[in-house]
């Protein structure tokens, strides 16, 4: 059992009351507000592996593209978005440098598609040439946090090589690298913003009623051992819950 009584709340008093304390504390309260304070651009885009979609598999099967006819057709998802809060202008894309999406391997790129945005009302012109694609971002628009587009693309491989690799290039205005590549798999879909608040809720709830209560009787604050633990179960999970809504959650709810 644990007893919140004058002489704990006394020696909690005094560790808080501490210089050093104070200061780690103020320096990580600091660094913690500070850090959610920054406002910042991040154009981010990611490459699904490549998909064998159709192949010459006999004599019988052919594929072409327009004349020419081919042994296999590959399909690769690209998809880019802001992955900051602060918004992408139109005016940051540079004209003279579009978003280009190549390989320096041996293939050829047979179409590009929008095949889903965040909204409708953000448009895309996507081409092709000289191999490459070429995306622009279109009508004064911007890319709001959490903003962008998926493309799907078509291409087929002229050599037997099993890995293909793919390059963007991009230039945005106020970044250093343009878009950046970030693995979308390893991030989990931000779903559980609700239910963090109300665990927050919850043990604020709890907690407020046991104290206010006693307080109120003049009994001495005290917590059961099992009430002790669940509660400290309950923080430790909602805090890392949290910590996972912030670092490593995404909102591209929009992607299929």
């Amino acid at each position: 059992m644990i007893t919140l009584n004058k002489e704990l709340a006394n020696k909690i008093w005094k560790f808080l009351g501490s210089p050093i304390t104070a200061l780690v504390f103020s320096i990580l309260l600091s660094a913690f507000f500070y850090y959610l304070s920054i406002s910042y651009k991040s154009p981010s885009f990611y490459n699904s592996p490549p998909e064998l979609i159709a192949t010459k598999s006999d004599s019988y099967l052919k594929i072409f593209y327009k004349s020419d006819e081919l042994t296999n057709v590959y399909f690769t998802n690209l998809v880019i978005w802001n992955d900051g809060d602060n918004f992408i202008d139109y005016s940051d894309f540079v004209k003279s440098k579009p978003i280009k999406f190549y390989s320096n391997d041996s293939i050829k790129i047979l179409s590009v598609s929008v095949h889903s945005k965040s909204r409708q009302d953000l448009k895309f012109e996507s081409k092709i040439e000289n191999n490459k694609v070429i995306i622009r971002l279109l009508e004064d628009e911007a890319l709001e946090e959490g903003d962008g587009a998926s493309f799907h693309i078509l291409y087929t491989k002229i050599t037997n090589k099993n890995n293909i690799s793919f390059h963007l290039e991009s230039r945005i205005k106020g970044t250093t690298n343009g878009f950046i590549f970030k693995d979308v798999t390893n991030f989990k879909k931000g779903e559980y913003r609700k239910s963090i608040y109300f665990l927050w809720s919850i043990i604020i709830l709890l907690l407020s009623i046991r104290i206010l209560t006693l307080y109120f009787y003049k009994k001495p604050i005290v917590f059961r051992t099992v009430e002790f633990v669940f509660i400290f179960t309950l923080i430790v999970i909602t805090i890392y819950l949290t910590v996972q809504q912030i670092f490593f959650t995404t909102n591209l709810i929009w992607i299929k």
